[in-house]
């Protein structure tokens, strides 16, 4: 893969070549969901992968004692489900569709034969990493903005994983499920969302946010 083609790919699809990628694309099954669609559910042992084309989906870990987080957003060129078939664990977490979503099903035998592949493997790791350094980042996040920041930064990020082209995007997540996102509660996510309506960054409706103007809420999060 070029270095052009590096700047614009995301996900594991940044860390093969594109080769691979279209191999990885074009295996298993066609599946498409719907917003709010499940995926998989946390605690499940299903052994296979989805790659999403198009689209993104959350990721969000039930606790026993009660109460949820949103752990990440994920969308085109990303895995889901990939850790569980490597090491044959369970569901860390269950994912459901945050926007209409194509994606491809592998089974995880397939998916472990795929990445007997040298430089597969290798970009494997490498895309395993920063994920790691991902959510590193969101922690300092929480432990040190405020909450409006850490709203801009999310809404940035939902932003950049569900839009198909410049311009608005409308995102349907719940205000609860932003919060959960961001560590803080609902109350306060409305508030910070006033501020951002009242800058005309974003407008919003039921249980969806629409980024009006991306790029001045990208100024916004980055203070």
């Amino acid at each position: 893969m070029s270095d052009a083609e590096r700047e614009v790919a995301h996900g594991f699809r940044a860390f093969i070549s594109a080769a691979d990628w279209v191999d990885l694309a074009t295996s298993g099954v066609r599946r498409a969901f719907r917003p709010g669609d499940l995926l998989c559910r946390q605690g499940d042992s299903g052994d296979y992968v989805y790659v999403l084309l198009a689209g993104a989906v959350k990721v969000v870990r039930s606790e026993a004692v009660g109460g949820r987080t949103v752990l990440t957003v994920r969308s085109a060129g990303d895995l889901i489900g990939d850790i569980a078939a490597v090491d044959g664990g369970q569901r860390s977490a269950s994912v459901s569709a945050l926007t209409a979503l194509t994606c491809r099903l592998l089974r995880g035998p397939d998916f472990r034969l795929f990445l007997e592949r040298r430089e597969v493997a290798t970009g494997f790791a490498r895309y395993t990493f920063r994920r790691l350094r991902e959510s590193d980042s969101q922690r300092t996040e929480l432990a040190v903005l405020p909450v409006l920041d850490r709203v801009a930064r999310a809404l940035v990020r939902l932003h950049d994983a569900a839009a198909i082209e410049r311009g608005r995007t409308t995102i349907f997540l719940p205000q609860q499920d932003l919060a959960e996102f961001v560590g803080a509660s609902r109350n306060a996510v409305v508030l910070a969302l006033g501020v951002l309506r009242a800058e005309r960054f974003i407008d919003t409706g039921r249980r969806r946010i629409t980024i009006l103007e991306a790029e001045g809420l990208r100024r916004r999060a980055n203070g």
